[in-house]
């Protein structure tokens, strides 16, 4: 059975970026990225996969990964 890695980022109309998740390390993950777009590509890049984006106010995505 596969155990999965989630990461959950939420961005709001400011640009202010929220990270939580379980399974991984949500703030090593994080760290080096100069932006959020630039967070949602280096996830992807490093194997996770983007599973739901929720719009609104503040834009939520989700990803997750086996580990």
């Amino acid at each position: 059975m596969t155990a999965w890695a989630h990461l959950e980022i939420t961005v709001d109309d400011h640009g202010n970026v929220e990270v939580g998740g379980y399974n991984a390390d949500p703030e090593a993950l994080v760290g080096g990225s100069e932006s959020w777009e630039d967070l949602l590509t280096d996830l992807s890049a490093s194997g996770w996969e983007l599973v739901q984006v929720i719009p609104g106010p503040q834009m939520t995505y989700w990803f997750k990964k086996a580990v």
